[in-house]
Parts: structure tokens; sequence; C-alpha cells
């Protein structure tokens, strides 16, 4: 490929060809010519390199870059040099089980025709492999192509408020933020968070990270509904280990985390790994890196009350953590306990009204449409293709609804 590619699919991998494979061959069957797609492989099992080579149509595709990565990484690693080697306008990173629609390259081109910076895209179609499995559903979820019902107009959205916004909740999750991950990003944008910090993302969480370097780095920005990536979970991915609770554990157990060891965890955050430590480590490691003056208005308090109500077993580092805040903010330690007695109370109340709304629907689904038996990404993938084209306009006739100003 001798042009610059509209659009680099990023996708890095860690021993989980079964889900790699199949999404790498999802997203060339989209037969589109403008992409690229980037696959950095660190995997130790040879098992990704084998399907290449029993597929060979895959294999020798111009549009697809893969790298065999030698010796070790983590997540955050693997993520960083998977972005070296994009050399697209445009950047849409993704994991390892997940694909695009064939709408993702009009969005590209429609962000390059309007100087778009950040084109953020809301998880509105998901897919859950066939070993997927929750706590509460079992195997409710597996093998199912989940659809919205109707989309919501374009916007735009503040990228300082929504930081605001995100540090109010103790940075406990990347929506309603610009994002990288699953979003459409102007690459020369991520390369001058690389030359201002040395890297695309900091921290533990790549996700995190790349959408608090991106409020810090623009002011507007698009979000829009309509289904541009498909986001897969599977038993394996953090989603689906979450989805399990047992995506926990000492740092020094998990490669995520082990380094953060030796080079340094954010004070205040508890000293284990789970999805809520991993996203306050990432965010406020990249707020130290580019807006330094925003971590005072993080909410430690929510992260501690969070941790104390879904971590128990975790108390002790819990309360450790609790005390380098009240060093942090200058709170007095009864001062702190209230804050955290307030959240914890608000958290309790959300959680009571989340399940009154889905006792309203008590089918796994929770009244969400979908498409069932779908054994693979490459048929999730065909079907929300067929589905956006049957219940949705074009991506073009969606944005041209996007008010101005």
């Amino acid at each position: 490929m001798t042009t610059t590619p509209i659009l680099s699919v990023v996708m890095p991998t860690h021993n989980r060809a079964e889900y790699a494979g199949p999404a790498i061959e999802a997203i060339l069957a989209t037969g589109n010519e403008e992409l690229e797609l980037v696959v950095s492989d660190t995997s130790d099992d040879g098992r990704l390199l084998r399907y290449l080579d029993v597929n060979p149509n895959i294999k020798t595709d111009r549009r697809l870059h893969y790298t065999k990565i030698e010796g070790p990484s983590n997540l955050t690693k693997n993520h960083n040099y998977a972005m070296t080697k994009a050399r697209g306008l445009y950047v849409c990173l993704i994991g390892d089980d997940d694909g695009i629609s064939a709408e993702t390259i009009s969005a590209a081109h429609w962000a390059s025709d309007n100087n778009i910076d950040v084109l953020a895209h809301t998880i509105s179609a998901n897919y859950a492999w066939p070993d997927f499995r929750a706590k509460l559903t079992g195997s409710g979820h597996a093998a199912r192509l989940y659809l919205p019902k109707k989309l919501r107009v374009p916007r735009w959205r503040d990228a300082t408020v929504d930081l605001a916004a995100g540090l109010k909740r103790a940075l406990q999750g990347t929506e309603e933020l610009p994002r990288c991950y699953h979003g459409i990003v102007r690459r020369d944008l991520l390369e001058q968070i690389r030359a201002q910090t040395g890297e695309y993302f900091q921290g533990s969480s790549p996700d995190m990270s790349g959408a608090i370097s991106l409020a810090s780095m623009i002011n507007k920005y698009v979000e829009v509904d309509y289904p541009l990536s498909l986001p897969g979970a599977s038993a394996g991915s953090n989603s689906g280990r979450s989805a399990m609770n047992t995506h926990k554990g000492a740092l020094d157990s998990d490669s995520q985390t082990s380094e953060f060891t030796k080079s340094g965890w954010s004070e205040g955050v508890p000293r284990f790994f789970s999805v809520e430590t991993v996203w306050a480590h990432a965010g406020l490691q990249s707020l130290r890196a580019l807006n330094p003056s925003a971590i005072k208005d993080f909410n430690y308090p929510k992260l501690l009350a969070l941790c104390y109500f879904r971590h128990p077993d975790f108390t002790d580092m819990i309360s450790a953590a609790k005390a380098e805040v009240e060093e942090l903010t200058s709170v007095t330690p009864a001062g702190l306990d209230a804050q955290i007695k307030r959240e914890t109370r608000n958290y309790i109340l959300a959680r009571y009204k989340h399940l009154l709304r889905r006792s309203m629907t008590p089918t796994v689904a929770g009244g969400r449409a979908y498409i069932g038996g779908l054994p693979s990404i490459v048929e999730a993938t065909e079907a929300l293709n067929e589905r956006i084209h049957d219940q949705f306009s074009s991506f073009e006739s969606y944005i041209a609804e996007l008010s101005q100003r």
C-alpha cells in the first residue's frame, strides 16, 4: 500500500488467536481498500502465526500489517508499539475480539472533509462470543449481537466539560469522553500526545489513558451513536473477566499492572488491580503528563467507596490508599469518612434504581434487540452490516443531522 490510508485500524493481541484470527478476517472482509489493519502480536504460543499460515489469502492481503513481537511485553507497551506502525490519516484502536462496520471508512472521510480531530463512537452495538459468561446471567448473552433500536442525533461535545464530569465520577468509564478506543482520531493529534509525553498511552489502561489525554488536548469533538465499530466480549477478555467478577488481584499477579509495582502506582489509588483501580491509575498518569492541574478535581472518595463496596477482600489496601488521600487532599479522616459514606449511599441508590429498571424487563436481553446464534465476530459483523442497511440510513445521511456550531 503506497498511498496514505484514510484509516488505520490498530489491533494489539496476545495469545488469543481464537478471537484475533476471525477478527482480522472480519475486518479485511469489509473489502475496503482505503484502510490498513495493524496487528501487533506479542503471543508466545505461535497460534496466530499458524492461523495466518493456513489462511494465505488473509496473510498476503496488502492491507494487513502484521508484526510479531518477541520478548516480554505488557498491554500498554503493545498498544504503544502498535500505534507506531499506523500510517493512516485517522486511527481506530480496537481489541483483538472486536470488529468494525462497513460504514467506518465513510465516517473517517467525513471527519477528514470537516477537519474533525475526534469522532467518538458510543457503544450502540456489541457482540458476545459463544464462550462469554456473566455472573448473573450465565451464558444468556453468548453468541448474540446486540443492536440499537434507534439512534440519537449526532452531537458536538465539550471536552473540558466532559473531563470535569469524568473526574467527578473518579474516571470510572470512558463513556462521554473523546476516545481512541472504538473512536476515530486524527493520527497527528496522537503524535502530538506522544511528542509531549513520550508515549501514546500512559499507565495500565490504554483506553482510559487515550480518552483522558485527548480530553486534555482538544476543545470540541463529535459523538455519534451510529454503529461504526463492534466491541466483542469473550471469556478471556477484561470485559469477560469483569462480568464474572474475576478481574482483580495483586498488582504483580497481572501482566497489565505488574510493571507498576516497580515504576510506581498512583497515590490514593488502592494497590491492587481491578477495573476501578486500573482506570483511575491510567487516567491519573495521563493527567500528570499532560494536565496536572486537573488532578485536584479527581473524586478520590468515590473511588474508595467503590473499592470498599465491591472489593472488601482488599480492605487493607483500600485503607492504606485512604491514608494517602488524606495527605494528598488535606481532608481530615472524619471528613473523608463522611465523603466516602455519601458516595457509598449514592452508589447503592443508583444500583437499586438500575435493578428496578431491569426488573421491568426481566429477560437476559433487558429489552434490547439482538440476533442470536452467531459463532464468531465474522458472522456478527456481517449481521451488523445487513441490519445497518435495513434499519438505518447511511452514515452520510445520519451525520447530516449534526447541528452546526
